[in-house]
């Protein structure tokens, strides 16, 4: 790993790490080699895993400062289309390469906080964290702590903290549903950044839409990837998403859509143009008609319950607790115009 450093004063007021502290006493002092950063230039490579082991790697350059905040990140997917996030301040812009509009965002993009954890945010989750266990070698730290990753969701992580340059080493974070690991490749801390860089440009032809969510404006980008109807829930279910993912399974293309209900209960949606539903080894189905629909049934060994039909030529396979997906298929079911998404 690359690292430039920029007038950061990383070693004044400093205490040493050594053998013998506590988890606390430790994160404390990490905390205080990271409390003079004010703006960071990272090259990152992420490797993120979801629901089913899907696994997802991603090359990410982060710019960020924290005064005031403002960030940009240039993502570019393995084997998917890269894309640019913008934020001044103000408002965050996404744009797809190739794509004919870019979005511009109303909420607060939740969705990228992955690709930003190493960069001026990182004090800030350190300091959130519990820290539970620490190594202390003559070169890094080894930091083992429960950390916030999401509204409402902790994860198990681990920080490797170079004792030689003050800057991360790799960051793992692990909770139910999933698991995340970057490394960066170079780290410039403190770098004189212009406030252009935070402003976007669009190229030629390309006009605005605007997006009140992130989870909007990430269904757009997953629309424009595949060739099917992405199909969402009956407004009647009043789930929320939480995530969107595109990947390829063989020679299709799946949409991975992961939504909660009210109550917390996740649900999970997988689509893609598959012609007919292979279950899972091990799991029996039965057929039923619910409504206008023809649903394949069966239980998991886990105790959810898992469904899958054709509508509009999507395959549709939900997967949650038996209640939640009972009742996705009913309100699909009985539904008068059962419809993909729009536009």
């Amino acid at each position: 790993m690359v690292v430039f450093l920029a007038g950061c004063g990383a070693t004044h007021g400093q205490h040493p790490i050594s053998h013998g502290m506590s988890p606390a006493q430790v994160k404390q002092e990490v905390l205080a080699r990271l409390k003079n950063w004010h703006a960071v230039n990272e090259t990152i490579t992420e490797v993120a895993y979801g629901p089913h082991g899907r696994r997802h790697v991603y090359n990410v350059k982060l710019l960020s400062q924290t005064s005031p905040v403002l960030f940009r990140l240039d993502v570019a997917p393995q084997g998917g289309t890269p894309f640019e996030v913008v934020d001044n301040g103000l408002n965050t812009v996404v744009y797809q390469n190739g794509a004919k509009h870019y979005s511009v965002l109303t909420a607060d993009p939740q969705s990228w906080t992955e690709f930003r954890v190493l960069g001026t945010e990182l004090p800030g989750i350190i300091q959130e964290s519990h820290a539970e266990q620490v190594t202390v070698n003559a070169k890094e730290v080894i930091l083992h702590l429960v950390s916030p990753v999401a509204a409402g969701i902790s994860a198990k992580t681990t920080l490797w903290f170079s004792l030689t340059t003050n800057t991360p080493i790799r960051w793992q974070a692990a909770w139910k549903n999933g698991s995340l690991e970057e490394t960066p490749k170079s780290v410039q801390l403190n770098p004189p950044i212009n406030t252009s860089t935070f402003q976007f440009t669009p190229p030629s032809g390309v006009t605005p839409e605007v997006a009140m969510t992130a989870q909007g404006t990430e269904l757009d980008l997953a629309r424009s990837q595949v060739s099917f109807p992405i199909v969402l829930p009956p407004p009647s279910m009043n789930l929320e998403l939480n995530g969107v993912n595109v990947s390829t399974r063989g020679k299709s293309q799946v949409v991975l859509l992961t939504y909660q209900t009210t109550n917390g209960s996740p649900a999970v949606l997988t689509e893609s143009t598959s012609s007919t539903f292979k279950p899972p080894a091990g799991m029996s189905v039965v057929t039923e008609t619910v409504g206008l629909l023809s649903v394949k049934v069966g239980a998991l060994p886990s105790g959810s319950e898992m469904a899958a039909f054709t509508l509009h030529k999507t395959l549709v396979v939900a997967e949650g607790s038996v209640n939640v997906v009972d009742a996705l298929v009913n309100a699909w079911g009985t539904s008068t115009s059962p419809s993909p998404s729009s536009p």
